[in-house]
Order: C-alpha cells, then structure tokens, then sequence
C-alpha cells in the first residue's frame, strides 16, 4: 500500500473511529444512568448491592469499595446491578445469610423505588439534557428562501431567493421550520405568503403539493411540499464547459464579491444580478479564488448586453446568455457500467434538460428522471436491476456546444428508512455541486437563561418523547408499523456516531431520546425487565402473599424468551441494514 493511499484512507478511518467512540460514550452514559438508578436506589432503601458492572463479559477494571464490587467490562452494550436478595432463594442459600439487607425483604414501597429507579433516572437525564439545550439554545435556519429554483412552482408564484418570509397563512413565521411545518399541514392547498423583500413587504399565493414522506415512527405518510423552496443555497463555485467564458471566468473559479458586496451563496449572485438588471452598469467587478489565490475581475464593456435584455428578464436569462453557471448540472463523474457511461456521458457536461423538459436544479433532474421511471412498467424484483433503454433523453453542452443523447434508465429497488422495498430510478452521474450550510452567525439561537424554566421546557420536551415513543410501541403491537422498524445495538451505535461527528447538540439531543427510549422499554410490563418486577409486587400487595417460586420461573422464562426474540430480531434488521440486504 503506498503513501498516498494510506493517507487518501486514513480521514476515512479516523472518522470511523470518531463514529465508534460517539456510539460506545452515548450507550455507556445512558446505560450507567440507568444502572447508576438502580443502585442508589437499593443504598437508598438498605438493600446490599454487590456488582455494579457498566458493559457485559470480562472486566478491564474493577475495584471493590466497600461491599460493592465496580466494574468495566469489553461489551459496552448494557450493564447491570447485583442487588443481594432480589431473588429470595440466595438468602436461603446464603451460608452467611444477612436478611436485613436482602431486597425481599424490603417494603413493598421500597422494592417499587428500586426497580423503578433505573427508568426515572434515564427520564431525569432526558430532563437534564433537553434542559440543557434549552438553556444553551439550539441554532435554527431563520425563515429565509434561500433558494427559489427557476420556473418552479414557488418562483412562479413570485418567490424569490432571499426573500424574508414573514407569516404563513397568517401565522407569524421567524424560522424555516415554522415555514416547513405550516407548508407540510397544508397538501394540495394555496397559502398565502407574506415577504419582504429589501425594504419592500410582499404578499403571494403559493400551491402546496403532496409529496411521500415518513412520521418518526417510520409510517409512510403524505405531507405537503412547496416546490422549488430550499432552505440551502449552492456553492458559488463557476463550472463551464469551455476553457473560459464571455466574462472571463474559469472552472472552478470561487466568487467572493460581486459588485464590492461579499456573496456567500450562488443566490447572492443572482440576487445581485436581478436587482440590477433594471440599470445594468457598464460592467460588473468581481472578487474570485483562483488556484488559492484571490484575483480582482472585471467584465467587457456591457453595452450590447444591455440592447439584448428582454422585458421581463431576470438572472436566469442573462447569466445564461453570457455562460456563467454554477457547478449543479454539471457532472462530476460517472458511475462505473452506469446508463450514463455507457451511453458517453462525460465529467464536465451540463445537463440542459430531460425529455425535453428543461431543468434548473439537480433535484429538477431528479424529479424528471423519476417521471420518466414511473410512466414504465415495473419490472424490477426485490434485489434485481432492470435498465430501461432509451427512456431518458437529454440535452447536454459539451465543450461549448451542444449534443443529444439517448440513456437507458436503471430501475432497482431499495429499501425506505424501516426497510419496506422501494422502486429507485437513476442513471448514475454525480453532480460537481453542492450546497451550503447556512452560516451560523445568521443562525436563530433562542435561549432559555432562567435554569428553571430551562427545566421545565426539558421536562415537557421529556414528556413530549415520552408519549411519542408510546405511540410508536403502540403502532409495533398493532401492527400499524411494520416490525422492520426495531432497531438494536448496531443502529444505536450508527446513529449516535454520525450525531457525535456532527454536532455536540446532536449527541446530546439523540443522547435524551435514547435514554427515553430505554426507560420506557424498560417499563413495559414484561417479565425479566422492570416493568415485569414492579408488576409483581404489586400482584404482591393484592395478593398478600408473593407468587410462589415456580410461578415467577415459569412466567421469567416467557419474559427471558420475548427479551431474547426481541433483541434477535432487532439485531437481525440492524444486519440487514448495515449491509443493505433486501428482506
């Protein structure tokens, strides 16, 4: 292996390794809550606690404080209290028996604390951490219509990139996902959009379309859709398929400034540029990177560009007239034995359109290539690929002139986020664009600073989860979610590793919903789990008298069998899943 491999490989790994390590913190805090719940609930009532293990199989540390032995062990997939007496039996067989610290022999009361004290901890721990959030607040995308694409829906209706979304519906509106949440309540209706655009107050109609999505409980639901609204702009990176274009630029060439007025986004240029057509200048000033290097450019005399501007024109047009485009739809490579390499699709060509059908963005190209899939039969089974031939026309600029080409189209199915097959349609190119993160200076941060109402806005953010989570279980037993949904250890520890690396918001946030979701299941009243002690105890208190011994081993054993189920086939679909294995 040379040099340049093992350093091409090694941000890969060490993102891997990042990955892991945010998994296995995120399961041993949540874990060592829960277990640390246990425990100080059993000190608590008098009851003898003999192991408190973080993590299952041989220790890598252990120490014994007083008549606890506390141990780490290498599976950090869990862990465990030892409470003495919790089953009656090893006082009997105890030759050194000590009855005043056995746990059955504590009271009713006290028993319930203990095995209810693991769950209360992880929801404290989801109050703390939601809490937390609150006070230090969360960054939210302000309501801004960073991108309108081009001849879409929203840009018909009048929207444009930067406009300041005000009220929807007349519902007063400051982030994008009061936006988002106003548009997906309202499919296949109009909605009334209030914007300011500069020092302008704006009022527009936009249709809301219907559209697939899934609900956190991995239902496939319909929601609705305002197309053409992006909540994120594109690079403002110039591609070309030409060496340089009319006004000078190159490939690849990084706007900075236009006009002395700093652009973050391929918006902002447009945004320029549409504000000025009404008085084009005689030429335009730009701030590129240019090899690293920042270059001053400056357009010809635009004297015939102003003869040649249309009534009505806006950015699109012109831009389009002198070459300068974005890097969206232009490709940046092809598959391996993909329709489009077969067909000669090359690095550097710009997509113009689709069937005829003009696109303005990669999701328009998306949008069409999925139209022309779904007007064929499908052909495709589970795990199969079946490429259509000839069903995508497109128009493309090569080298500064354009050709037609005829592609096949790869149809194969995939799988939705619960794992149910889904038909795919694609060609296999890769876009040369990409799109911006909105700037965290410009974020909406809203803090709660009172710790207690920090608290109480954890504790109804607790509640919330709580009962979603419930609901979830509820849709599982029904059947109304298919039971592809259960994820295990494999999934936690994918999800937390992705949300380690991309925020500490993230970890923390997903770090309360994991610790809900435990101390929930924990609480199902399911032999061998918490809720299953505590529903015991009580059978106790009505009884008088508990369960005889071989009634609590025969009613554990069904318990131990549903646990040991559940946690194959939660394993099971988190294999399926890691290795992308249709079922």
């Amino acid at each position: 292996m040379t040099s340049e491999t093992i350093l091409t490989i090694l941000p890969t790994i060490w993102e891997y390794v990042l990955m892991a390590l945010g998994g296995v913190l995120l399961l041993l805090i949540v874990v060592g809550i829960h277990e640390f719940g246990h425990f100080i609930c059993a000190k608590y009532v008098g009851a003898r606690v003999d192991v408190f293990s973080i993590g299952f199989g041989r220790h890598i540390w252990k120490k014994q404080w007083g008549e606890t032995d506390y141990r780490i062990c290498w599976i950090p997939l869990g862990g465990y209290v030892k409470i003495y007496g919790q089953d009656p039996e090893e006082v009997d067989d105890d030759p050194h028996p000590m009855p005043d610290r056995s746990l059955s022999n504590k009271s009713l009361p006290g028993r319930i604390m203990v095995f209810s004290g693991g769950p209360a901890f992880n929801f404290f721990l989801a109050i703390v951490a939601f809490g937390f959030l609150a006070f230090i607040g969360m960054p939210k995308i302000p309501s801004i219509a960073t991108r309108v694409v081009a001849h879409s829906p929203a840009w018909t209706a009048g929207l444009r990139s930067g406009d300041k979304i005000l009220s929807v519906a007349d519902s007063d509106v400051t982030k994008m996902e009061e936006v988002l949440e106003k548009i997906s309540k309202n499919a296949n209706k109009e909605l009334n959009l209030k914007v300011m655009r500069g020092k302008k107050l704006l009022s527009f109609v936009v249709p809301i379309a219907e559209e697939s999505s899934y609900s956190p409980h991995g239902e496939q639901i319909n929601i609705g859709a305002l197309d053409g609204l992006e909540p994120y702009g594109r690079i403002p990176v110039v591609a070309s398929t030409t060496e340089e274009s009319t006004w000078g630029f190159e490939p690849g060439d990084t706007i900075l400034k236009i006009g002395g007025v700093t652009v973050e986004t391929w918006e902002d240029i447009e945004t320029y540029i549409e504000r000025t057509i009404p008085e084009l200048p005689d030429q335009f000033s730009f701030k590129i990177k240019r090899n690293k290097k920042e270059v001053e450019l400056a357009t010809p005399d635009l004297s015939w560009l102003k003869k040649r501007v249309a009534s009505g024109w806006g950015a699109n047009q012109l831009m389009e007239m002198v070459g300068l485009h974005s890097s969206e739809l232009f490709i940046k490579t092809t598959m391996p034995d993909s329709p489009a390499a077969k067909a000669g699709l090359q690095p550097n060509d710009r997509i113009i359109s689709v069937n005829s059908q003009k696109v303005f963005s990669f999701a328009g190209l998306r949008k069409q290539i999925r139209k022309a899939g779904e007007s064929r039969i499908d052909q495709a089974k589970d795990g199969e690929k079946v490429n259509f031939d000839g069903a995508v026309k497109l128009l493309i600029e090569r080298k500064g002139k354009t050709e037609r080409l005829t592609i096949s189209l790869l149809e194969r199915v995939g799988k939705d986020p619960i794992g149910n097959a889904i038909k795919s349609y694609s060609i296999g190119i890769q876009s040369q664009g990409m799109h911006k993160e909105p700037s965290p200076e410009n974020a909406i941060i809203e803090r709660t600073l009172n710790p207690f109402l920090a608290l109480g806005k954890g504790a109804a953010k607790t509640w919330e989860q709580t009962a979603m989570t419930l609901v979830g279980i509820k849709k599982l037993i029904s059947r109304e979610v298919s039971s592809k949904a259960i994820g295990g250890p494999i999934m936690i520890m994918q999800v937390a590793g992705q949300s380690f690396l991309q925020s500490w918001r993230s970890f923390v946030h997903l770090l309360a919903v994991i610790s809900i979701a435990l101390g929930v299941f924990n609480l199902l009243p399911v032999p061998v789990l918490d809720g299953g002690h505590i529903v015991f105890a009580m059978i106790e208190a009505v009884r008088g008298k508990p369960l005889s011994p071989q009634s609590v081993q025969a009613v554990m054993k069904v318990g131990l069998s549903l646990l040991l189920f559940l946690m194959v086939l939660a394993t099971y679909n988190d294999i399926m899943r890691s290795f992308n294995i249709q079922f």
